[in-house]
């Protein structure tokens, strides 16, 4: 007897279409996933997973042992609906309702008839839509009417055994939106389980910076530049080495160099998380990007993020720097080489693309936005002319 699932993969933010490719990628054993779809849809860090399983445990089983890499957590869905507008106007119809779906969830599905005892904790995400109700009261209120279905499991707020989820969010997807029969106005409720997957934020490092990627975007922006056999990747800002380590760990038959100009952070934590991560085809060097010591057209490909925002310095100092980045590049690029290129600073980036030396030098591919901590931020997709 099969069971049809639906799975819940939080992404980062503008890369769910890489971010589904390595899902689909990952998670490809037939005997225990069948008939899946994968759907997502552009900045929101969502992919759904549609599909049928022989067992649900098993499925569960099989997701934590695979490597997900470009992803940050997983969510088995138990319940999905509609909230009515009017109900979601008002405070306490909306926990009333949400009570009233949890109640009536598919949690038998996800834990069996005769689950164990065990304890748990109720989370809930607003994500973008705002509600006079705190987040901690509605989760107050699932956990509420979960712990009457369960009445032998006990809330423990750490070390818990399980976590039951809750989501909200509008979709303009028409795709889900066809599947549940609404509007691009509807507000769509999500009730589930989550998996328990190795925290990807202390994936192969052990030293962070202030203004370090977390590994899930790292290594989706390395997917998305597909290097091939024997070709090197240079990151110019490398800071503690996240995108070249990320980029080496999945492509191991190429070459990741990455620069940095801060001695400290170098030497100290990205030679540590290098050798944490004990990978031979990386390699990281002293270097400024506005000079940096390598031949012209030694680099085949460029996937660097940029200093963007306070975080780093002035706007004075980074507009500064960005027209003798974009001049290096160029010189260190092999003849049609691409260059991938994260910043917030997108006035600043497309000022810079309008010189008439830089219009001779680049063109743009694409320009796909991103988020990351919050911030909105542009990947700039660009190519070396002739």
């Amino acid at each position: 007897m099969t069971s049809n699932i639906h799975a819940l993969f939080h992404v980062p933010e503008g890369l769910e279409h890489v971010a589904a490719r390595d899902i689909e990628e990952s998670i490809k054993d037939k005997s225990i996933l069948q008939e899946s779809i994968y759907n997502w849809e552009k900045k929101t860090g969502r992919v759904h997973l549609f599909g049928t399983v022989k067992s649900v445990s098993e499925f569960r089983s099989y997701v934590q042992q695979v490597e997900l890499r470009s992803v940050y957590s997983v969510m088995l869905v138990a319940a999905e609906t509609i909230i009515p507008i009017d109900t979601f106007n008002e405070a306490d119809p909306t926990c009333q309702f949400i009570s009233h779906i949890t109640q009536n969830g598919n949690w038998e599905t996800l834990f069996g008839k005769q689950a164990e005892r065990a304890t748990f904790r109720a989370t809930f995400k607003k994500g973008a839509l705002k509600h006079k109700v705190p987040s901690q009261e509605i989760a107050g209120y699932i956990g509420a009417a979960f712990g009457e279905l369960y009445d032998e499991w006990k809330v423990k707020m750490t070390g818990f055994d399980y976590e039951i989820m809750g989501i909200w969010f509008q979709s303009d997807n028409v795709e889900w939106l066809k599947r549940l029969s609404v509007s691009d106005q509807s507000i769509i409720l999500l009730l589930g389980l989550n998996i328990p997957i190795e925290d990807q934020k202390y994936r192969n490092r052990l030293f962070f910076g202030r203004t370090s990627l977390n590994p899930c975007i790292a290594y989706c922006l390395a997917m998305i530049a597909q290097p091939r056999p024997g070709q090197i990747i240079l990151d110019m800002c490398c800071g503690t080495g996240t995108i070249p380590i990320e980029g080496a760990s999945r492509f191991p038959n190429t070459f990741w160099l990455g620069g940095e100009v801060k001695v400290k952070t170098l030497a100290e934590k990205g030679r540590g998380n290098v050798l944490h991560a004990n990978l031979q085809n990386v390699d990281l060097l002293l270097s400024d990007g506005r000079k940096m010591c390598l031949r012209n057209g030694t680099v085949d490909t460029i996937v660097s993020d940029w200093p963007w925002g306070l975080r780093e310095n002035s706007f004075q100092q980074i507009q500064g720097l960005y027209p003798k980045f974009m001049k290096q590049m160029w010189r260190v690029l092999q003849p049609k080489g691409k260059a991938y290129i994260v910043t917030q600073g997108n006035k600043l980036m497309h000022r810079v693309l309008k010189y008439d030396w830089c219009q001779k030098q680049w063109k743009v591919d694409d320009i796909v936005p991103i988020g990351i901590g919050g911030y909105d931020v542009y990947l700039f997709i660009l190519s070396k002319c002739q």
